[in-house]
């Protein structure tokens, strides 16, 4: 199988982690799996992006090997008019002459825009395809206002079967026409649950400097107006209390003029993926009032290190956030966002009930068992 995705993970890059996680766990199951990941030549020219090798062998934790191509693409971004066409068509080609060199019995595609980059290969050669339905933000309503009648019934065509990671990204697909319902299989994201689990972290609470009487909260995302922590930084500013910690784990992303802060903060900025699990278990409670989400990663993991979550009551939420692991509000609304954290801070037995839970669903979060739904998914549409 070929998985094609916008980007792949390399030495020093921690970029679409969730694919690789996903990857190595279908190829510990035995599937044969060679990944597809073009580098932008804009990038490496505009942004003195590392150029990485067109072709490299990784191995799994469990010393299982899988190809990884990485052809010279050029960067789609955002709509660019007239060039879309021809950013399109180069991508088309560029992937189709790796595909050429193997053979494989269907292509696996993170994202709709992707299945766009191979449906006239797959319609040609009687490829099937599989689309993992996990957009976020606008991509797919963006995707569905530029794309032409012609090329939305090749791509329904060619798509044997959808994964979606929400019910919301279902109802998506079958509201755009898309996928029939008997088609798309909602399997929300999980984590590497070797990484991510409930474990004593003391020694780096004493490096934070957290102390006994200190509640401590972790937002892991982009520094991005969606997924709001300026409105966090304003809520915990709101409370006043010297005994809340907070550790901002991520980074601004670029085109962004966005700050934001609160007193409080023991960390702000990137960590690398393996020190990430170590500093949601220094916390007491994840907060993440995302506006938009497909199945946000961050959520899943911090719940598979059993953390009570504080989050959106938007939909895209349904399928891993209930009463009894979380408390959901409007994430533009301040004040709430307040009154959830004071709640949790002020009843420790209602933060370890929901801790209980959360790990007791611990392998519900497991990337293997989400990888091997998908795998019986895809062979029996095979």
């Amino acid at each position: 199988m070929a998985v094609v995705c916008n980007d792949f993970p390399s030495e020093g890059r921690a970029t679409y982690v969730f694919v690789e996680q996903l990857v190595n766990a279908l190829v510990d199951l035995g599937v044969e799996v060679k990944v597809i990941a073009p580098q932008s030549l804009v990038r490496i020219i505009s942004c003195r992006d590392k150029r990485l090798p067109k072709h490299c062998r990784v191995s799994t934790k469990k010393g299982n090997n899988y190809e990884v191509f990485r052809p010279l693409g050029l960067s789609l971004g955002n709509h660019l008019g007239f060039l879309d066409p021809l950013l399109l068509s180069n991508n088309r080609r560029k992937i189709a002459k790796v595909l050429n060199g193997f053979d494989v019995d269907a292509v696996y595609c993170h994202f709709w825009e992707n299945v766009r980059k191979i449906q006239q290969y797959a319609i040609r050669k009687r490829l099937p395809a599989f689309v993992a339905c996990g957009e976020g933000d606008d991509a797919l309503e963006n995707m569905m206002e530029t794309i032409s009648i012609g090329d939305k019934k090749e791509l329904v065509q060619c798509v044997k079967g959808v994964i979606s990671v929400s019910s919301e990204n279902k109802r998506k697909c079958i509201d755009y026409q898309l996928s029939d319902q008997e088609n798309i299989t909602v399997q929300p994201n999980c984590a590497d649950t070797t990484l991510f689990y409930n474990q004593e972290v003391a020694e780096m609470k004493r490096e934070l400097g957290i102390g006994e009487r200190d509640f401590t909260i972790a937002f892991v995302g982009g520094f991005i107006p969606r997924k709001g922590p300026d409105r966090l930084a304003r809520a915990v500013t709101n409370l006043n209390d010297k005994h809340i910690k907070v550790m901002f784990i991520g980074k601004p992303f670029s085109g962004y003029d966005y700050e934001f802060d609160c007193p409080g903060i023991i960390h702000k900025g990137s960590a690398d993926h393996d020190v990430i699990p170590k500093l949601l278990n220094c916390a007491d409670v994840f907060v993440l009032p995302t506006k938009k989400e497909g199945c946000c990663n961050a959520i899943i993991e911090a719940l598979a290190c059993g953390l009570p979550v504080i989050s959106s009551d938007g939909s895209f939420n349904d399928d891993i956030l209930d009463e009894k692991n979380s408390i959901r509000i409007d994430p533009d609304d301040v004040d709430a966002l307040a009154r959830a954290i004071a709640y949790l801070r002020d009843n420790p037995d209602v933060c370890q009930q929901m801790r209980g839970v959360s790990i007791s669903r611990h392998e519900q979060y497991s990337i293997e068992g989400r990888a091997r739904r998908i795998k019986e998914f895809i062979e029996e549409r095979l």
